[in-house]
């Protein structure tokens, strides 16, 4: 049975289209644009098209790794392409929204408070970064500021990913009742290597692994207070948001030659 229902998967793939060719045309928009910058010209043609592209990617590979519909687990092996492909999906959409700060901070020739080129700690569009949000219009100022939890959602995972815990798909999710029932056997799994009785070691650990069921969820550390999230739409939801905020950007940017 898939974990999704079929309304649910209709959606996914209705939103899916409608956002490719959003992409389609913000990176056209962004490659062909005249810049006042060469360097905010190589963000846009080379980091910001690239990284839309490896979103684009990473979301075909995933869903064709694991098909929303599919009503078997993946394999092992399904499990660690899948999670590759979230990796570099991840360091894309944070990528992405690091390139389109840089090309702001260029083009509109932001300055920091002592009237200096903003360093490359503090480029961003995060809630960390208020030199960066200030010197946009409110009504962008506003639109960011509702995102501020998606912003913490996506640094957290980037962060664990590029420097602590990578992301991990569970194989099988156990419910409270299975929990309950797995430390129970693996207490007994322990019991049965001490007294290395092998025939009910294989049996007990036959038992603990039929518990639970896949689930398409994704979390890193289990120390970290890591939420899980379900992994099909939350990485059609950071498309989206990425090329939204893309589109707001360039907004921005035409007001500079108005």
């Amino acid at each position: 049975m898939s974990s999704y229902s079929e309304e649910t998967i209709k959606e996914f793939a209705e939103a899916y289209e409608k956002w490719i060719l959003r992409q389609d045309d913000l990176m056209t928009n962004y490659m062909t644009r005249a810049y006042r910058s060469e360097k905010a010209s190589e963000y846009a043609r080379h980091g910001l098209s690239r990284r839309l592209q490896s979103l684009r990617h990473s979301i075909d590979r995933t869903f064709r790794v694991i098909p929303p519909e599919a009503k078997r687990p993946p394999s092992r092996n399904q499990l660690m392409d899948a999670t590759a492909f979230i990796h570099s999906f991840l360091v894309s959409a944070y990528g992405g929204l690091d390139n389109l700060a840089r090309i702001w901070c260029l083009e509109a020739d932001v300055k920091n408070e002592k009237g200096k080129p903003v360093s490359d700690g503090r480029i961003g569009l995060g809630p960390k970064n208020t030199i960066v949000r200030e010197s946009l219009s409110t009504e962008l100022q506003d639109y960011l500021r509702s995102a501020d939890p998606w912003f913490e959602y996506l640094q957290n995972y980037r962060h664990a990913v590029a420097h602590r815990i990578p992301v991990y798909i569970p194989p099988k999710t156990l419910s409270d009742e299975d929990a309950k029932e797995w430390r129970r056997i693996e207490e007994e799994i322990v019991g049965a290597l001490k007294a290395r009785s092998f025939d009910e070691y294989d049996a007990l650990f036959s038992t603990q692994k039929a518990l639970g069921r896949f689930q398409p969820v994704m979390m890193h550390s289990f120390g970290e207070r890591a939420r899980p999230v379900w992994l099909h739409g939350q990485m059609l939801c950071d498309f989206s948001t990425v090329i939204e905020i893309g589109e707001n950007l360039l907004k921005e940017l035409d007001g500079l030659d108005s």
